[in-house]
């Protein structure tokens, strides 16, 4: 598997777990406000620094004394033809698994939910999907199919959106949640970010708390819970 980063701890990213992060490289998507870009870049992929998957789990067993989670994200961990056969490994070791997917793999998602090889999923909903090429540099593709099998799998999970101004209308929110009406919780992730972006002439901003509340407000009755974040 291409592991391009590696966080030995989080109490953030996985809810309720102290957990590590895994970052794998490489994505199926081009977002312009993509701060992960040397992640997602073919180019930019230094196959040099790439850590060594064996070191890895090495280093997963002895922190297993100290966690109990593990973050696969990316880049798109679903693009990894490996990622089943290291989940398996982990959960030998004894990790409960969050996986973060962008979604445009749904027979990936399906295959790791049959074999139980996840335990929590966060899936990213970029924009509109007729209009998802402007937000994720590609079209939407089966989007649709993933959003219902996390839905109906009686697994945790979460939807999440990392929200532009400049970028993101509050047409365009409407539509995002309407996208997964009835879902158990969908996050509202402001833009903010120094860094280098995939999008080298991209120009976004965060919007105002203020402004988030309104989106909040706005598709609050579209699911079950919409958190600010």
């Amino acid at each position: 598997m291409l592991i391009g980063g590696l966080q030995p701890v989080t109490l953030l990213d996985y809810p309720q777990k102290v957990a590590a992060i895994i970052f794998t490289a490489g994505c199926n998507m081009r977002c312009p406000f993509c701060y992960n870009f040397k992640l997602v870049l073919p180019e930019l992929i230094n196959r040099d620094n790439l850590y060594e998957e064996d070191k890895v789990i090495d280093f997963l067993k002895r922190r297993k004394k100290y966690l109990d989670g593990l973050v696969i994200t990316g880049g798109e961990p679903t693009l990894q033809p490996d990622l089943p056969e290291f989940l398996r490994k982990m959960k030998k070791i004894g990790y409960s698994i969050k996986l973060d997917t962008n979604g445009l793999w749904p027979e990936v998602v399906a295959a790791l939910i049959e074999e139980g090889l996840v335990d929590y999923i966060a899936m990213d909903i970029k924009g509109p999907k007729d209009s998802y090429e402007k937000f994720a540099g590609v079209k939407a593709g089966r989007i649709e199919e993933t959003i219902s099998l996390i839905m109906n799998s009686a697994l945790p999970y979460e939807f999440r959106s990392t929200l532009v101004k400049g970028l993101h209308m509050a047409e365009d929110i409407t539509l995002m949640a309407e996208l997964i009406k009835g879902s158990d919780l969908y996050y509202l992730q402001n833009y903010g970010t120094s860094d280098p972006l995939a999008g080298p002439n991209f120009k976004g901003r965060s919007f105002t708390i203020k402004e988030l509340t309104e989106f909040q407000s706005l598709i609050g009755n579209q699911v079950k819970s919409c958190s600010i974040r």
